[in-house]
């Protein structure tokens, strides 16, 4: 396989994606390029050669590894099968396996990453000042061992749903006289039928990163969604996929679906109670696309417990869980409950 290094024409330096500005640029003489402009002027034609030893500590297989040659230094690059865009550990050249995103692996779409790791090491500041239930000791000497911007593949589905149900729907009317309190109930068949159609469901296509996390990062503007091209993976790690469309189309018809049947009830208005009898959704066409995201993931420990957080690389939206304090919380707790038990005292004295 080849690699795509991505050097200064003119000084050698090695040239990465600047969210900020959007462009390529050198961090040493600061010579910015557009990314569509930008000719690598230094690949390598090493291939992968595969290492002999896949398997874990725990003596069970693991994602086969390769061992690259650097263009530039000559220096070994090992990187796993789905990885395609890193840095070289000797010269820190960023450097991209092109053909881990060519041909069936080349992405339709990307978003590129528009904040930097500065903004996600502060916004994991703020989260984390932010929780009072947090013990004091984790938010003053927890350290981050590890941020990684990275572009996570998804897979983005469109799909038209055709949706049919029958609905129990009542009408209540009440009354009453001199005598007697009167009820009136009348019932109703509802019957609802038509199509929905949906576009770019992202389900991300990475073994490698928790899909609850993934999901909780959205959404992400797709009016930002650019045709893919390599230069914005530089100075990014970049994975490709490894787990099909065919594997991830049932949780993003999932999606549709549910969405559909809620749309659908949501039009039946006007009733005191509304029960459904009969429901059926299912797929009448669907297609896909492949794109890449960008996600920044931080991890960090505390009490020998890993912590894993993720931020949205466009919108800085900021997700993760952190470890609770019952001594924190009855710090804010007592005082609270002191409180209103004088206010109901003093309401209690009034009243008597």
């Amino acid at each position: 396989m080849a690699l795509q290094e991505y050097e200064c024409p003119a000084c050698g330096g090695a040239m990465e994606f600047n969210p900020k500005t959007q462009k390529l640029k050198c961090p040493f003489c600061d010579s910015e390029f557009d990314v569509k402009d930008y000719v690598a002027n230094h690949n390598s034609s090493s291939a992968g050669t595969a290492t002999e030893d896949t398997s874990s500590a725990e003596g069970e297989a693991s994602e086969p590894l390769f061992v690259y040659s650097c263009g530039s230094c000559g220096g070994e690059i090992i990187t796993t099968e789905s990885l395609g865009s890193t840095k070289c550990p000797f010269c820190s050249n960023n450097i991209v396996v092109k053909e881990k995103f060519t041909g069936e692996f080349k992405p339709d779409y990307i978003i590129p990453f528009s904040k930097t790791k500065e903004d996600a090491v502060n916004t994991y500041k703020s989260y984390v000042a932010a929780r009072k239930l947090i013990p004091p000791v984790f938010a003053e000497k927890n350290h981050i061992d590890e941020i990684r911007g990275i572009y996570v593949p998804f897979w983005l589905y469109n799909a038209t749903e055709h949706f049919s149900a029958t609905y129990d729907a009542t009408k209540k009317r009440i009354w009453e006289d001199h005598r007697y309190v009167y009820t009136e109930t009348k019932h109703y068949n509802v019957y609802r039928e038509g199509t929905e159609s949906f576009s770019n469901v992202p389900v991300d296509a990475s073994k490698e990163m928790p899909d609850d996390l993934m999901d909780s990062l959205e959404p992400f503007d797709r009016s930002k969604m650019i045709p893919f091209n390599m230069g914005y993976l530089a100075g990014f790690l970049a994975n490709k996929y490894n787990v099909s469309s065919e594997e991830s189309i049932g949780r993003a018809l999932k999606r549709m679906e549910l969405t559909t049947s809620i749309d659908f009830r949501q039009t039946v208005s006007g009733y005191d109670s509304v029960v459904p009898v009969h429901v059926d959704c299912r797929t009448e066409s669907s297609t896909h696309k492949y794109a890449l995201y960008p996600v920044y993931v931080l991890n960090t420990t505390w009490e020998g417990k890993n912590y894993l957080f993720a931020m949205n690389g466009q919108t800085g939206k900021f997700v993760g869980n952190l470890p609770f304090s019952i001594t924190q919380a009855l710090k804010y707790y007592i005082p609270f409950a002191l409180g209103f038990g004088i206010l109901a005292y003093i309401a209690l004295f009034f009243i008597l």
